[in-house]
């Protein structure tokens, strides 16, 4: 029996290559559970920032903080028909990427659908049958169980039309999409609007009159109606005390003695215990100073002032003025949202406040909420005959001044329960919320406060996001030096790193 020549060795050649083969076989299986694995973790655990300038997809603080508190699944579906209107063909990008970051932040309690009723016809046909909806609209419907809201894409932003009508294009001034969702949001979480009561007949602020009233409350009237917030004139004169159903009370302002009996009535509103929001000018004596004085709050007879720097024709003199602004604050809940986006508080022609501690047996805390610097001083107001505003030393009161207060009585154990308790905001300022004079940051103060009243701690106000302008501007030499960098530098820095390549490569 003859035996098989045995096969030749393998050349290291051989060798080489087959342990190469077997190491491919190998690592590819394991590079394909790693790129599984890497991917899988992805998509469970991803993160979402926003790095944009104006920063349209960054939810707020308070949005944030009403999605951690949703008690069950929001549905936002979004029917857009962008080509059927300027704001609509504007802001539908950012809308869409909005809504993908309430989604994303909601932990899964929020549920987003985009329907396009020109590519999802059937779709859209079962939504516009179901909320009275056209082809052509543009709109955010917020369902929550069965309670639904429906938001005009139109409303989420103020558009200036800039050159339109010379060949330009249309510019977003204010992005209020994420305002008006979560407002909405809000709104149907808490179902039956709280009722607002808001005094009459001693001068105050009318929440009533139009966007040209200089100094009507329209425009901070609109914006607590769209907290789910109902605003009810209040005329304490014609009836007996504050009604039952009251769920707040708004003293905006009294420019007038406020009759005897109607102090009397909201003293009683306080005392059972209530909730109220005062503001209160400088100016002739309301009545309502000492409204809270036995729970530590106590609004002065004064007026503030500070010295500024003026520019005459007679070079840079010091005047006086009386706007106040408050740049120090608190940690309370009404206030601490301004930590967030910085900023100061122009509150205006305003009192001081003064705060006592009270004892036993009260369980009111009053707290500091506003507060100037120290370069202010305060006079009795309005001033005698003769006085002058400037400061009188031994005589005048220096700053710094609290402007604004909290009044807590909810007693230690009974947070987040309903449990009746007093809170009050007070504020040495009224016609800071006017018109001519109210700002973002100032509507936010009173919204938050309202809220932080009423116990809505998920529902703080959210403030309109401002595109922000980027500009550049180079002279001729560094134009010039940007272009040689591109066509010249860029090409040599290629061509150099080639040419390393290849002497390395040769070596």
């Amino acid at each position: 029996m003859s035996s098989r020549p045995l096969p030749p060795p393998l050349s290291e050649l051989r060798k080489e290559r087959r342990a190469q083969t077997f190491n491919h076989w190998l690592f590819l299986p394991i590079l394909f559970s790693l790129l599984l694995g890497v991917n899988y973790i992805g998509w469970r655990h991803y993160y979402r920032a926003d790095f944009t300038l104006n920063k349209f997809q960054e939810l707020s603080g308070q949005t944030l903080n009403l999605l951690k508190n949703l008690p069950g699944e929001m549905v936002l579906t979004a029917f857009l028909a962008p080509e059927q209107d300027t704001t609509g063909s504007l802001i539908q990008d950012d809308v869409q990427k909005l809504l993908d970051e309430y989604r994303y932040r909601s932990g899964g309690k929020v549920k987003v659908e985009i329907v396009q009723p020109f590519l999802d016809f059937q779709t859209a046909q079962k939504l516009a049958e179901k909320f009275k909806l056209t082809s052509n609209e543009n709109v955010v419907i917020v369902q929550y169980g069965d309670r639904s809201r429906i938001l005009k894409v139109a409303e989420m932003a103020e558009v200036d039309p800039g050159m339109m009508m010379q060949g330009g294009a249309a510019r977003v001034k204010s992005f209020r999409a994420e305002e008006k969702i979560s407002s909405a949001i809000s709104s149907l979480v808490q179902g039956k609007p709280a009722k607002i009561y808001v005094t009459e007949g001693s001068g105050e602020y009318n929440l009533n009159t139009t966007d040209r009233d200089p100094g009507g409350y329209s425009l901070l009237s609109a914006r607590l109606g769209s907290q789910n917030l109902e605003l009810v004139p209040l005329k304490l004169a014609e009836q007996e005390g504050v009604p039952a159903d009251a769920d707040a009370v708004l003293v905006a302002g009294p420019r007038f003695q406020v009759p005897a009996a109607s102090v009397a009535a909201l003293q009683a509103y306080v005392g059972k215990p209530g909730k109220i929001l005062l503001l209160l000018d400088p100016g002739v004596p309301t009545g309502l100073e000492n409204l809270l004085a036995e729970h530590g709050v106590s609004v002065n007879g004064d007026k503030i002032f500070r010295k500024v720097a003026v520019l005459s024709t007679a070079g840079l003199t010091q005047g006086l003025n009386d706007e106040v602004v408050g740049t120090r604050f608190s940690d309370h809940p009404a206030i601490r949202w301004i930590d967030n986006i910085g900023g100061s508080l122009r509150l205006g022609p305003s009192r001081s406040l003064s705060m006592k501690p009270v004892g036993p047996p009260s369980t009111v805390k009053a707290e500091m909420l506003v507060e100037t610097s120290d370069r202010y001083w305060a006079k009795n107001w309005p001033l005698a005959g003769g006085k002058k505003s400037d400061f009188v030393e031994n005589e005048d009161r220096k700053g710094p001044f609290t402007v604004a207060a909290a009044l807590d009585g909810s007693a230690p154990g009974d947070k987040g329960k309903e449990a009746v308790s007093l809170r009050a905001v007070v504020v040495g300022s009224a016609s800071a919320f006017s018109n001519q004079n109210i700002s973002p940051m100032e509507v936010d103060f009173i919204v938050n406060a309202l809220n932080w009243i009423l116990g809505r701690q998920e529902s703080l106000g959210i403030s309109p996001k401002t595109p922000k302008d980027f500009a550049l501007s180079m002279d001729e030499s560094q134009e010039r030096v940007i272009m040689i960098a591109v066509l010249g530098g860029i090409p040599l820095l290629t061509g150099a790193l080639g040419v390393l390549v290849w002497w390395r490569r040769r070596s």
